[in-house]
């Protein structure tokens, strides 16, 4: 996933204490000792978006394509039930199902 704002869950107007918050809570849900992989790109995320600078950089200076997993999660968040997995809809986008 190559969107930091949907990896942390946040709109595209938050602030601060927002990204300082929704980080936190990442971590509480994925620890570095269970899930390595998921908290680096926490991490990631975080210090792409820590603070107001960073995230007018992000959004002036970004130019990576869209990853599939991206439009799935802003089709269907996280959490919601029934959210096809991202190799499913890939396939679907392929024309494979």
């Amino acid at each position: 996933m190559s969107d930091p704002y949907l990896i942390l869950g946040l709109g595209e107007d938050a602030d601060d204490k927002a990204v300082e918050t929704a980080y936190l809570q990442g971590i509480k849900r994925f620890p570095p000792e269970r899930d390595a992989q998921r908290f680096e790109t926490l991490r990631w995320a975080y210090e792409t978006l820590r603070t107001q600078r960073d995230r007018l950089g992000y959004e002036l200076f970004d130019t990576s394509p869209p990853e599939v997993a991206d439009f799935l999660d802003r089709a269907a968040p996280i959490g919601e039930h029934g959210r096809p997995d991202a190799a499913l809809f890939a396939a679907l986008l392929r024309g494979d199902v």
